[in-house]
């Protein structure tokens, strides 16, 4: 998989696309944004010496220049840099310190962009480790360091203490604030497809992450163990695992938040007789909480995107083998099955001239006639287990009961097979997702569990439709089975798989085994309604489809 960013710039709509709105307002929409993105940098600043210890102006104008087209990013710098001067001359910054300071931004923001522009063919996507290390490279380090190297100059002090800290409050805002908007813009992100379950997850991650934050940052302690920071641990591991970089990026900027706002008031354990001492351990903490667990988020969707690909490339290899399947089924009842049977005809045929063919020839030729008859409906029964015909006419009940009926006859066992408010309409893949698994259940029961009688159950439950293969057979260790990945399970596991389905098996030595598969209805379809067939299955429902002869 490539590690550049999955959609182009094309297909990110912009804001100039979606609203008939001007450059021009857009310009100055990004210059407002800016202003308050400064504002809010100077009420985040720690006294005494009024040192920010997290500036989000510039994160949330390169945010803003990512999701725009290049063209206008000409006109929008400079609309944002003009933001950041009417603050700086609003709080009353004399006209050489702001000048400075709007330097330091101008070139942090061009080699960011310059350098994020050439990695990356469109808005970043930190969902893969080398999209997370050309990001961190550009807009974490160089950037930052570089244009902070700038703006260490503009206030009196140590050199080095105001580039550490100016580094350090950069850094901290684009290592969260940038990638929770780049997400949260985008259209592929998690919460715009998620569902209501995984809402109110995210809900109560915030709600809980709120009351340990104040707890931690606001509340008023005589000492603060510190041992209380590893509170969050299981926050981030929460966001982490669950909702991935997004989740990671927004949790640390809740955290950013009490824990600035609760040194700013002198509360939380970022406080103390040094200013400067303060504001670097708290800085540390905020980098070394989101570097981490960003670090764990991105590999985690990494993962995830890999088991993606490994199951779609699953679902177009069972496709393919269907497709092949198909066309064999269609070779040999089309062609090999009636070949053999024009040839049984012709030996019947010649088998009746008692004009030309001797007493002593006429039983062979019945005995040819008859194996040919034979093998004609050996093949047409594999046509059949190739490719159902009914699967596609009558549905998932009558192809699986027709099934278990020839497969009965075949192998002279017993097959009883129910079927109990199946809906009517159940999706292709599910279907033939349910009948291969039944094919391939009962070779397996037949061929290990040493009995001749076996169950086969389909019903409706919900918006899922259920099978059970049961037998009462010699069973097996289901983890040694698992351990040991026979291509039997393996293909049911990945067919269920592949339909977003559920697999499971209940089994142990000398209790027999149940193998259980349970797919989704396909829309529209009704659960609470059995089809003709089903109702026609639960007539016969105690009686076998086929028995031992």
């Amino acid at each position: 998989m490539a590690l550049r960013i999955e959609n182009k710039r094309a297909v990110w709509t912009t804001a100039t696309e979606i609203y008939p709105i001007s450059t021009a307002v857009l310009a100055l929409s990004v210059a407002v944004v800016s202003y308050l993105a400064a504002w809010l940098g100077g009420v985040l600043t720690v006294p005494p010496q009024q040192a920010s210890a997290l500036w989000p102006g510039c994160a949330l104008l390169v945010s803003m220049l990512l999701l725009v087209p290049r063209r206008i990013w000409a006109v929008l710098v400079p609309a944002g840099l003009a933001g950041f001067v009417l603050y700086d001359l609003s709080v009353g910054f004399p006209p050489s310190t702001s000048a400075l300071f709007i330097l330091a931004d101008a070139v942090e923001i061009v080699i960011i962009m310059v350098g994020l522009g050439y990695s990356f063919d469109g808005v970043p996507r930190l969902n893969t480790l080398k999209a997370l290390a050309k990001y961190s490279l550009f807009a974490i380090l160089i950037g930052p360091l570089i244009g902070t190297f700038v703006g260490a100059f503009a206030i009196p002090g140590f050199f080095l203490t105001n580039w550490r800290i100016f580094f350090f409050s950069e850094a901290i805002a684009f290592l969260t604030l940038t990638p929770a908007v780049l997400s949260w813009a985008s259209p592929r992100s998690a919460h715009a497809h998620s569902s209501v379950e995984s809402r109110l997850e995210v809900a109560a991650l915030m709600i809980a992450l709120t009351f340990v934050g104040y707890i931690i940052f606001f509340a008023h302690w005589r000492t603060i163990p510190p041992a209380l920071l590893y509170s969050l641990v299981p926050f981030l591991l929460w966001a982490a695992l669950r909702f991935g970089s997004q989740g990671v990026s927004i949790s640390i900027v809740v955290i950013a938040f009490f824990s600035i706002w609760g040194a700013v008031h002198g509360r939380g354990p970022f406080t103390g007789s040094n200013p400067l001492h303060a504001i670097l351990s708290l800085q540390l903490f905020l980098v070394f909480a989101a570097a981490p667990f960003t670090l764990l988020a991105v590999v985690v969707e990494e993962r995830e995107q890999a088991r993606l690909v490994e199951r779609e490339l699953s679902k177009r290899l069972i496709s393919e083998q269907e497709r092949e399947r198909s066309r064999i089924a269609s070779e040999l009842h089309d062609d090999i099955c009636q070949r053999l049977a024009l040839l049984s005809m012709e030996i019947q045929s010649a088998s009746r001239d008692e004009n030309h063919l001797a007493t002593a020839t006429k039983q062979p030729l019945d005995e040819i006639r008859r194996h040919c008859s034979e093998i004609a409906g050996d093949v047409r029964l594999l046509s059949h287990e190739l490719h159902s015909a009914k699967l596609d006419y009558l549905g998932i009940s009558a192809a699986i009961r027709g099934f278990c009926r020839e497969f009965g006859k075949q192998q002279e066992v017993s097959v009883e097979f129910t079927a109990r408010n199946v809906p009517k309409s159940v999706s292709r893949d599910g279907s033939l997702c349910l009948f291969r698994v039944t094919q391939e259940a009962l070779h397996n029961a037949v061929k290990y569990s040493r009995t001749k009688r076996f169950w086969v159950e389909l019903s409706g439950a919900g918006n899922e439709v259920r099978l059970e293969v049961k037998d009462a057979g010699i069973g097996f260790d289901v983890k040694e089975a698992n351990r040991i990945g026979g291509l039997g399970l393996v293909s049911m596991q990945e067919r269920v798989r592949a339909v977003s389905g559920r697999f499971y098996i209940e089994s142990k030595p000398g209790a027999g085994t149940k193998i259980i598969a349970s797919v989704p209805v396909a829309d529209g379809s009704s659960a609470g309604k059995a089809s003709s067939d089903d109702a026609a299955s639960e007539a016969g429902a105690d009686e076998p489809s086929s028995k031992r002869a």
